[in-house]
């Protein structure tokens, strides 16, 4: 059954063992879309790609690569089916030095600029065209006496000069053309984040770095105008320039060009589409932010078959969150503002903020246009335009903003909404209805009748006027002894019917009994129709700010589930007396249009936090470092600022701090900011947002620190620069060793990966092959360092990581750039990201990947495979380091610019894809609509991808500082990824939890209530929703393993031993467990009771595991956990029965039973002949 997100399973019946866990494909409560298993025809084509390589030595897979192709027949002309039960859950300058942590690393890399390709070419001798070249001359014999008579001399010397001319004249214009079409300037959008920065870039170069065929999305049946309005985007961004010419490849997906149009098909049956371009164009002058938080304002909605809804001029937008407020917009102009938190369901398992339009604000003029303007890592900036006689054939005109409109600045962190008028007639509108606006009152005066005689004013406006003031004394610790203040007074025309009050500062309440304060640049009269009482609106054009600041009211049972007490409503006469009304008033006058994330590393002791809690996660001792790799990575927000009174004038109001809430992991952390107010009498108001309290923050910028890993490969040297005291290779029993080192052997024969079981199903096989290439080649190293070990020597000839390297070559390197005219990924020139084949054909299929979603889940695990081939074969990384870097820059980026990398060409993909700099973690969804906002499950295979990328960046970059640089920034996605998953995914009512205080410190805030913490395991966070359930099922071990696997080195510092101490007691109260799931059970035992899980891991069975596990990879989990018994032996059984026993243990073989026709899921992947096992004993996953 598929569930939406946060859903419930109401079926009696139990959830599938094995089911996909990506659901990040489609709305949640508004819609569900059907995600299937379609798949369509294997590509046909007799065209084959031959490429070569410039080694003079042939790869480690050409020498050692198994060759039986006897064994296992495939029809090429079919397509490989999805099984039915998938897996569980879903340059720079070349390094010069050696790595003090690892030695394998930078010894012998030597990056070739001229990047080699792939090097499986075909070669024919002379021989081979004797015949052919016999044939070709007498036919041209022929040819020149049917057409030229028995004399063709004349006519050939003719024709000759004719071909000359031509050759001369064609060069000539193919200049002119290029020079036309390359050497004009391509403007970009550029910063760390898409700041408004512009730079320029040929043509040529900007695409020139990516080695993957360049495909637009038209040409495959899913053009941007599928998901995307268009039509919602300012024309300023849009992209103006020539387009790209179509780079022609020999691919089953093929590109015909004609004089008028491009045809593209994927596979001989499917129907040939068109795209009525005869060159390639990006949809906007940069990469499109795919993950950013404001997407669903620009979404369509989607029928099941991903295409467009038509929508209707009442409909609005998906919403979208920025803390602690959620936004959605529509034709009619409104920008509606809901405070989610106010309608809090808590269950059991699940918290929800439901959205509902508490306040709109929006223009009296009808709005006939409105546009995305401007958006960075933090803001996003939408524009309403009224007037329709104006906007009359300017529609895509940049001359759009001399037109009368408003602008709104959604910026994360805000209390405030802010919008700026320019010619148009500000409108507030309510939920139901208003019950009143009045003036603050405060301590010092009552309402003040405006006098209509107007006053001295800098203003040049006709309609402003400035207000008479009152003094007021500063919020306690601003610094400043006094402020001025606007006031507002009730106008002498006012009666019953209608209330006309003029003024800059006002509160406004609703009959659901909030009360918003409202702010103004210039006096402003707004007009309250006391019958109707819909709507507060003016009569005449403003030109200036308005801001509204909710005075939240306290949650019901906050105290029951919180350690903040609860308080008092406040209502307006007692608005003076609270401290956080104070402070909403006193830095109403300075807000922020836009912001930016930045990033810097020291070497270091972090600095001090916010609180005085300290928590000591392992009693590890401190090694001694004489390299002083950087091991602190500071993240910085820094807010763009204007202030009302400098909108003309400078006054005091332009030097007032800007006023921001921070979410609980800042709070934490914050190491620079000009006042944190975490104490009631410095702001007693509490915000909340579904991640918990917010903490009010004072500073244009403010900054906090993450500690960066120093884990490699293995965690065995160090974790975070602190002895790991778990058991060494060196030192473990040689039975241990060898039966690792034995099972490895025999999980080489089972579960290798599936070319075409789409990224993510790859990706996780990959993953498990190059983790046992790891394990083995660990193993044999520990050996080659120990006596009278009769093995064979470490990396011999016949070694079990030779084999198994071998192995990962040859399926990585084919999946990378494709076998043969088999291509599986592509560059989306459209939005700027590599797609797999499988997406084009389905937009559903691959969990979306075409669409965005959960790129660092598939790629994550590539990019660990290729760190560890890379590792071990520098040739690799010559030959396919391109290819790897694309998959990199799709997840890991550090711009949204167009980035230069010395002698390659430009690179085109978007900041940080899926990462969300403000809620501190990843967000899984791409371009499909969610009513509550972005969301992710697996928060451990999120990590994975940063861990991933880390390591990638180590091998590719490291030694130079430019390389050390990428490799710093990818520990810095690691570490804030850690970060996030510890404060919103794991849960510890016994507050162990780092980021929880003490009961009534009010320090940091819990991120949820004490009745949801008991699951100790978050299933899917959204932005307005939490759930203890996953996509797949509602099951306790779901939840708690997807965000636990995969089990690599980063685990170690991903799980606590604290946490796990209690999150067993969760999992030991389960009854059963799916065999599937029992591996990652195991592993996650192992943490705190290695030896206990040693005798259970006895038991297990690949074949019945997790395919993207092993039992080599639990066995060797368990026997490094610190802990285990270094005197612990194993009976270590003969090669031949472990081989016998581990594929074919409780399986009863019967003649015939071995044949691929026995076994439904290889008979749905088409495969022939032996496949349980094959002839050299390979167990394929297709085995029943």
């Amino acid at each position: 059954m598929v569930k939406g997100y946060g859903s419930t399973n109401s079926s009696d019946e139990p959830p599938p063992p094995i089911t996909p866990p990506r659901g990040n494909i489609g709305a949640s409560s508004y819609k569900t879309p059907t995600r299937t298993g379609r798949s369509l025809p294997r590509n046909q084509s007799n065209s084959a790609e031959t490429t070569r390589t410039q080694e003079s030595d042939p790869l480690l897979g050409e020498k050692l690569l198994i060759s039986d192709v006897d064994d296992v027949k495939v029809d090429l002309s079919k397509s490989l089916q999805r099984r039915s039960a998938p897996d569980l859950g879903r340059g720079i300058t070349p390094k010069t030095k050696s790595s003090t942590e690892d030695s394998l690393i930078g010894n012998s890399v030597i990056i070739n600029d001229d990047m080699d390709t792939l090097a499986y070419s075909y070669e024919h001798d002379d021989s081979t065209f004797k015949h052919f070249l016999e044939e070709v001359e007498g036919q041209r014999r022929g040819f020149l006496v049917r057409f030229f008579g028995s004399d063709p001399v004349l006519p050939l010397v003719c024709l000759g000069l004719v071909v000359g001319i031509a050759i001369c004249a064609i060069p000539a214009f193919l200049y002119v053309q290029y020079h036309h079409h390359h050497h004009q300037d391509v403007h970009i959008i550029v910063s760390d984040d898409t700041a408004a920065d512009t730079t320029s870039a040929p043509h040529s170069a900007l695409w020139g770095g990516v080695p993957y065929q360049k495909i637009s999305r038209a040409a495959y049946g899913d053009p941007v105008s599928n998901f995307l309005d268009e039509s919602l985007f300012h024309p300023s961004l849009l992209y103006d320039g020539e387009g790209i010419a179509i780079t022609r490849a020999k691919s089953s997906v093929t590109v015909q060009n004609t004089d008028e149009t491009t045809h593209s098909t994927i596979g001989g049956k499917d129907k040939r589409r068109t795209l009525a371009t005869p060159s390639l164009k990006p949809f906007l002058r940069f990469p499109f932010p795919t993950g950013a938080f404001w997407t669903n304002l620009v979404l369509l909605p989607q029928t099941d078959d991903g295409k467009p809804k038509q929508s209707t001029k009442y409909q609005s937008s998906y919403p979208i969150v920025a803390y602690p407020y959620s936004f959605q917009w529509s034709p009619l102009g409104k920008l509606q503002v809901s405070y989610s938190a106010l309608r809090r369901k808590i269950q059991s398992n699940s918290i929800q903020d439901e959205f509902a339009p508490d306040i709109s604000i929006g223009s009296v003029d009808e709005i006939h246009t409105r546009h995305v303007v401007k958006y960075d890592s933090l803001s996003v900036t939408l524009r309403y335009y009224g007037d329709a006689k104006e906007m009359s054939g300017k529609e895509n005109s940049t001359n759009l903003d001399e037109l009368k409109h408003w602008d709104t600045y959604i910026v994360q962190g805000s209390p405030y909404v802010t919008a700026r008028y320019y010619g148009l007639r500000p409108e507030l509108t309510a939920l139901s209805d208003f019950s009143d606006i009045a003036c603050i009152t405060t301590m010092n005066t009552e309402e003040e009748r405006v006098t209509t005689e107007p006053q001295k004013s800098n203003s040049t406006h006709p309609n402003r006027r400035r207000m008479s003031i009152f003094s007021l004394s500063s919020p306690e610790g601003t610094g400043s002894s006094s402020k001025r203040f606007g006031v507002c007074g009730l106008s002498e025309d006012s009666n019953r019917q209608k209330k006309i009050i003029t003024g800059v500062q006002f509160v406004v309440t609703t009959q659901e009994g909030l009360m918003w304060l409202v702010f103004a640049s210039e006096p402003i009269t707004f007009e309250f129709d006391q019958a109707a009482r819909r709507n507060i609106k003016t009569s005449k054009p403003f030109q200036g700010v308005i801001r509204l600041a909710l005075v939240p009211p306290p949650a019901k049972g906050l105290s029951a589930g919180s350690n903040v007490n609860a308080s008092a409503p406040l209502d307006k006469e007692k608005l003076a007396s609270s401290s956080g009304v104070k402070r909403l008033i006193y830095h109403a006058g300075t807000f922020p249009v836009g912001g930016a994330v930045n990033w810097s590393f020291r070497y270091g002791s972090r600095a001090p936090l916010a609180s005085s809690i300290t928590y000591d996660r392992r009693k590890l001792r401190r090694l001694s470092s004489s390299t002083k790799e950087n091991n602190i990575g500071s993240v910085t927000f820094t807010f763009d600022t204007m202030h009302m009174s400098s909108l003309e004038s400078t006054s005091i109001s332009a030097q007032m701090e800007l006023l921001m809430l921070s979410l609980p992991h800042h709070a934490a952390s914050i190491s620079s900011a000009d006042k944190i107010l975490f104490k009631p009498k410095d702001f007693d108001l509490f915000f909340r947002c579904i991640k918990g309290r917010m903490v009010p923050v004072v500073g244009n910028s403010w900054t906090y620190e993450e500690k960066l890993t120093s884990i490699g490969f293995d965690d065995e040297t160090s974790i975070g620069g602190i002895q790991n005291p778990g058991l060494s290779l060196s030192t473990m029993d040689q039975s241990i060793r060898d039966l690792i080192l034995q099972t490895v052997d025999s999980d080489l024969k089972i579960n290798m990966p599936v070319l075409d079981s789409g990224a993510y199903g790859f990706g996780k096989g990959v993953a498990r092959l190059a983790q046992l290439a790891l394990i083995a080649d660990s193993i044999e190293g520990a050996n080659g360092h120990v006596k009278n070990v009769t093995n064979s020597k470490p990396g011999g000839h016949d070694s079990t990581s030779r084999r198994a390297y071998a192995l990962l070559e040859k399926h990585l390197t084919m999946w990378l750039v494709g076998d043969g005219s088999d291509r599986r990924l592509f560059f989306d020139v459209d939005l700027g990201g590599i797609v797999s084949k499988d997406g084009l054909k389905d937009v559903f299929s691959d969990f979306g990947n075409v669409r965005y979603n959960d790129h660092h889940f598939h790629y994550g695990y590539v990019l660990y495979a290729a760190a560890i081939l890379g590792r071990a074969n520098p040739k690799f990384i010559t030959q396919y380091g391109s290819y790897v870097d694309s998959l990199f820059y799709d997840v890991a980026h550090n711009s949204s610019a167009v980035m230069n990398l010395g002698s390659k060409s430009e690179i085109f993909f978007p900041f940080a894809r899926h990462k969300s700099w403000f809620d501190g973690h990843s967000f899984a969804s791409g371009l499909f609509p969610f009513a509550n906002g972005k969301s992710q499950e697996s928060s451990s295979e999120a990590t994975n991808c940063y861990f991933s990328a880390y390591l990638w960046s180590k091998v590719r970059w490291a030694g130079s500082t430019e390389g050390d640089k990428i490799v710093d920034y990818a520990r810095l996605l690691l570490a804030t990824e850690i970060t996030g998953a510890k404060t919103y995914w794991h849960m510890m009512p016994s507050s162990i939890n780092p980021f929880t205080a003490t009961p009534g410190s009010n320090l940091f805030p819990v991120p949820y209530n004490t009745i949801f913490q008991q699951n100790y395991m978050v299933g899917n966070l959204g932005m307005t929703d939490v759930t203890s359930t996953t996509w797949f099922g509602n099951e306790v071990v779901y939840v708690h393993l997807i965000n636990l696997m995969p089990i690599t080195a980063i685990t170690s510092e991903l799980f606590d031993k604290a946490y796990v101490k209690e999150e067993r007691e969760v999992l030991m109260n389960i009854d059963s467990v799916e065999k599937a799931w029992t591996g990652y059970l195991i592993s996650n035992e192992a943490i705190i009771d290695p030896n206990k899980a040693w005798t259970e891991a006895q038991s297990l069975i690949s074949t019945q595991i997790d395919s993207g596990s092993s039992k080599s990879q639990v066995l060797y989990w368990i026997s490094t956990r610190p802990g285990f018994l270094s005197n612990t032996t194993a009976s270590v059984p003969d090669k031949v029965n472990q081989m016998r026993s581990e594929p074919l243990e409780n399986t009863e073989v019967v003649a015939g039973s071995a044949s691929c026709s026995f076994h439904d899921n290889c008979v749905k992947s088409e495969l022939l002949g032996l496949c349980c096992p094959t002839k050299d004993g390979t167990m394929l996953s297709c085995c029943n």
